[in-house]
């Protein structure tokens, strides 16, 4: 069994400050989507509101893929 200090320890590394968030899970772009996205950029670097949601609808993504 562990000791109080152990427990407190293991709590610490996976719940304290320098815990790690879950790894995200990368989307893999089809060429066609990596072409529009590159264009959208080229256009503008923050693409926000309306025109994020529309290129995410546009292009079958979450408006969080389209950063």
């Amino acid at each position: 069994l562990p000791t109080g200090s152990e427990v407190s320890q293991e709590s610490l590394l996976l719940h304290g400050p320098f815990a790690r968030k879950p790894k995200r899970i990368r989307t893999a772009f089809s060429p066609s989507q990596l072409l529009r996205l590159e264009r959208a950029f080229e256009k503008n670097h923050y693409v926000v509101g309306a025109e994020r949601k529309q290129l995410a609808s546009s292009l079958s993504l979450s408006e969080t893929q389209v950063l």
